[in-house]
Parts: structure tokens; C-alpha cells; sequence
């Protein structure tokens, strides 16, 4: 049916007319999903975020070519829970789990009974792998391994203790000899699932130990070319912690270069432009171990934002905006439901996160979440809009309210000005912290 334009109508409106279409057009069906972790970077360690020591050029480029959020959040300072969020789209607690402990609630791994991002893409058709670290299982209970939550494929090691040059990885279930460095091998593992896998919907995640420690497995050449009069910007007067952010710098130059190495391989498959690449960090810098969070205070396992604010970029060709910022706080929780929506299917019930698609693509306004809680060993936070109220159950010390927007590096104490915002902030907290499990709630 031919749709008859009013002879009135205005040239800019017809000028306008091609981008009203495109931008209302729906994305194309059963992208690709390709999700890249580091490990323990933070703001000031990217060059999009303000680096001016470490140059980033292939995570830069996924920034001028997609979204950069510059609220974009994790759920814990802390590896094993905030992966625990990110796969389930529930905050960690509700899955039985705060701190690096998995066996804390006599578990030796994430839930059994929740399903995970693998499982809801692979229900809905995916190819599903792992390339990595996994955390959240211990090999000897096979019950908790990827391969028993949803990806049916997976190489790389179970726990954060590895080195750089290990002697052997895990694929499948099985210990297999390995001589490469771990960059690298998870570079070319994922080049070679796409290869694999490049002619069906996949969802990959590839989880780079780069920069956790041990750092002095940084390879010497890109240290000694590239960094070797870095100083650390945390700790002045330090030749110690110049070292340690030397090699912290090398690992983090050597993901980028590897980052490269998969995105190139999508180009090369002809699979870029029906991506959805996604680059975040598990939670923010470990300062005392060479991370660095830029304008943001604190760090890895504080409640600050250095902690939790995390470098967060989403690149989709001709879906999402190209070159801009987002400023709404977002989640990794929400992964769960905007992935499921994007693969035409739904999510588990009782998550905690939100499709935020339609927001990154303009067609629903204003802030996607009303409120979004942490808590660590007795550390609380709570964000609200610009509003961050922070306070510490186990310690005496008195409750704290930053303006973020105004104060990102929540270095003035408002709550004294404030008190009735402190008030309702905490109030919203405690409510939140009554759903939790009774052994969380502490």
C-alpha cells in the first residue's frame, strides 16, 4: 500500500525522513555477541578514559565506533562476584555469593540452579563459548565447570591462579599441554571459534587474566620499549610500584594488541558489522598492584567508584550511535535481558537488570535504572541518579553522600548538608538488603 506523503509537508522533514526511518528500523536478527573481560583495569589505564601512559588503540577504536559509557557499572570491586552478576543478571548475593569465596555458603561454585547467559543464547540457538578465565567453580566438582553452565565450549582455566606462560589450560574439561603465552592463546582460541563458528549465531566471551597479577609475567620487551620511565601515579617516590605499574602496563599494551587480533578476525569473516562487541573491565584497578582509576577514588575491593565504575564499551554497527557517550548509569546486570531480547528470547525471571537497548538507541528517554545497590564485607552503596549515599555497617565511621555528577571523585562529604537524601538513600538500601538471603544480610 503506497502511504500518500501531505503536499504540504516540510523540506526538513523530508530531509529528516531516512534517519527517522533508520533509526526506528529493528536490529538485525541473531547478531553475533562477543564479550571481551580484562582483569583489574581501571579508567586511567585505558586510553579512551583519560590514559596518557598506556596507549589502547584497538579498545579506543571499539569507542569511536560504538558507545562509551562513562557510568557503566559492575556489581562488585571483586572478580569472582561481579562475574557472578554479569552471567546471571542477579546481584551476587542472591546467588550465594559476596567475596572471592565460592564455597561461603557450602557451594562450590555459582548456583546450579540459575541459568546463565550461555544458557538462555544457547537456548535461543547460539554457539557458546569460553575463552579464558572462569571463577566460579572449582575443577574438581565437574557440576560447576562451563562446560555444565551453558557453554558448550571453553578453554582456559577455572581460577584466577595462573601465570602468563602457563604449562598447561583446560579445554573442554580435560588438561591440555600449553606453550603460548595466555594472551595470546585466548586471542587465537577465539579467532579460531569464530572461524569455527562463523556461519551460525555465536556468543563468545573472552576473559583475559591481562592485568591481574602475577605482573611480573609482563613480557620484558613491551616494558622495556614502551614503559621503562612510567612512573605510578598512585604512590609517588615508590621505585617499587614504578615496577609493578611498568608490567602492569605491558600486560594491558599486550590485550589490546590481541583485541586487534579478534576483532580483525571478524572483519576478515565478513562478521563485524553484525557484531555486538562489548569491552568492559571485571571490576576496577587493584592501586596497590599497578591499576590505576583515573579521576575515580578507590579502587578494587573498595565501595568507592574506582571500584565499581568501570571501562564499558558497546560497538554495533548501524544499531547503536557511533563516536558518543552515554551517561546514564547502566549494569552488567544488564546483560542477561538485553541480550535475551536481542536473541529473540526472554530471560529467566526474578533478575535484577533491564533491556537497555531501547535506550542506547534513543527510542525510550530518561534514565534506565532507578536505583543500584552494592555491598562488600560491610562496605554499602547505593546510586541514585547523580546521587551516591555510602556507609560502612561494621566500622563507626559516619555515613557518606556524594553528587557524582558534580564530584566524580567523591572527595566532598554532603551528607552533613543533606540529611534527608542520606535518609531516603539508606532507606532504599535497607529494603533491598531485606530481599537478600539471610546469610547476606549483614
Amino acid at each position: 500500500m503506497m502511504i500518500k506523503l501531505p503536499l504540504r509537508i516540510s523540506t526538513a522533514l523530508l530531509l529528516a525522513l531516512p534517519t527517522l526511518l533508520h533509526a526506528a528500523s529493528p536490529p538485525p536478527a541473531k547478531p553475533n555477541i562477543l564479550l571481551i573481560v580484562g582483569d583489574d583495569i581501571g579508567w586511567g589505564d585505558i586510553g579512551c578514559y583519560g590514559s596518557t601512559q598506556i596507549q589502547t588503540p584497538n579498545i579506543d577504536r571499539l569507542a569511536k565506533e560504538g558507545l562509551r559509557f562513562t557510568s557503566g557499572y559492575v556489581t562488585a570491586a571483586l572478580c569472582s562476584p561481579s562475574r557472578a552478576g554479569m552471567l546471571t543478571g542477579r546481584y551476587q548475593q542472591r546467588n550465594g555469593l559476596e567475596n572471592n569465596n565460592l564455597a561461603e555458603t557450602q557451594n562450590k561454585g555459582l548456583d546450579l540452579n540459575l541459568r546463565t547467559l550461555a544458557d538462555v543464547l544457547g537456548g535461543a540457538g547460539y554457539v557458546t563459548g569460553l575463552v579464558g578465565k572462569w571463577h566460579l567453580g572449582v575443577g574438581e566438582n565437574k557440576e560447576y565447570t562451563p562446560m555444565r553452565r551453558g557453554f558448550q565450549e571453553f578453554f582456559g582455566f577455572y581460577s584466577y591462579e595462573t601465570s602468563y606462560t602457563p604449562s598447561s589450560l583446560i579445554r573442554g574439561e580435560k588438561p591440555v599441554k600449553e606453550t603460548r603465552r595466555s594472551t595470546v592463546a585466548f586471542a587465537e582460541e577465539a579467532c579460531a571459534f569464530i572461524d569455527r563458528h562463523g556461519d551460525k549465531p555465536f556468543f563468545l566471551e573472552v576473559a583475559f587474566n591481562a592485568a591481574h597479577t602475577p605482573l611480573g609475567g609482563a613480557r620484558k620487551d613491551i616494558v622495556a620499549s614502551r614503559f621503562s620511565k612510567i612512573t605510578d601515579p598512585n604512590f609517588a617516590n615508590s621505585p617499587g610500584n614504578d615496577v609493578k605499574r611498568r608490567n602492569f602496563c605491558a600486560l594491558v599494551a599486550e590485550m589490546d594488541e590481541e583485541i586487534g587480533r579478534i576483532m580483525g578476525k571478524l572483519k576478515e569473516k565478513g562478521l563485524d558489522e553484525r557484531t555486538l562487541v562489548i569491552y568492559i573491565s571485571d571490576n576496577g584497578g587493584w592501586i596497590s598492584q599497578g591499576g590505576n582509576n583515573g579521576p575515580l577514588r578507590g579502587g578494587k575491593w573498595g565501595i568507592y567508584e574506582g571500584g565499581q565504575r568501570v571501562p564499558f564499551i558497546w560497538r554495533w554497527p548501524s544499531v547503536l550511535p557511533a563516536g558518543k557517550e552515554y551517561a546514564a548509569p547502566v549494569s552488567t546486570l544488564d546483560f542477561m535481558p538485553t541480550f535475551a531480547a536481542i536473541a529473540g528470547t526472554l530471560p529467566p525471571r526474578d533478575i535484577d537488570g533491564l533491556n537497555v537497548l531501547p535506550f542506547l538507541r534513543g527510542e525510550k528517554q530518561g534514565s534506565p535504572h532507578g536505583d543500584l545497590f552494592w555491598k562488600l564485607n560491610g562496605q554499602c552503596a547505593i546510586v541514585h541518579d547523580q546521587w551516591k549515599a555510602v556507609r560502612f555497617n561494621r566500622s563507626p565511621r559516619k555515613p557518606e553522600l556524594y553528587e557524582l555528577n558534580q564530584d566524580l571523585g567523591e572527595q566532598k562529604n554532603l551528607a552533613g548538608e543533606k540529611p534527608e537524601m542520606v535518609d531516603e538513600l539508606n532507606k532504599a538500601w535497607d529494603n533491598w538488603n531485606a530481599t537478600l538471603p539471610p546469610a547476606f544480610k549483614k
